[in-house]
């Protein structure tokens, strides 16, 4: 979770003040697939940030046991619109909830839609998965 909160932090630092890019940030756990923390009206201060981070804890607290990357994922990606930029973060942990790095593959895959992953975790699944996604 710490990694995950820092590694928020710095994409919402990196592109606060950059005019090309509408921030929208979208979560996911074990019940649901699109918990929403930013919306891309909404004005990024350091105050904003700081409730988004402290939402993300909450949310990792007082959550069912599960997993929705997928669906997550899949909906993001159907939600863009041509041109958008999607960033995925994951602990990249997919074997335990039974998904495959195909799965994730597929999904992130769409003309049009620029979809990137950074893995924050520091295993063997995150280098597969690297492998899985094709870098164009």
């Amino acid at each position: 979770l710490e990694l995950l909160l820092e590694t928020t932090l710095m994409l919402m630092e990196t592109l606060r003040d950059d005019k090309r890019f509408q921030l929208t940030i979208v979560g996911h756990n074990g019940s649901s697939g699109n918990i929403p923390f930013l919306d891309r009206s909404t004005k990024l201060d350091e105050r904003t940030q700081l409730k988004i981070l402290q939402s993300m804890v909450a949310h990792s607290q007082y959550t069912y046991p599960g997993d929705c990357t997928l669906e997550a994922i899949n909906a993001t990606v159907k939600g863009a619109k041509p041109n958008d930029l999607i960033l995925v973060i994951s602990d990249a942990n997919l074997r335990r909830y039974r998904i495959e790095a195909k799965e994730v593959s597929k999904l992130v895959q769409r003309q049009g839609v620029h979809s990137h992953l950074i893995l924050i975790g520091a295993t063997k699944e995150a280098k597969d998965l690297a492998k899985e996604i094709p870098n164009e």
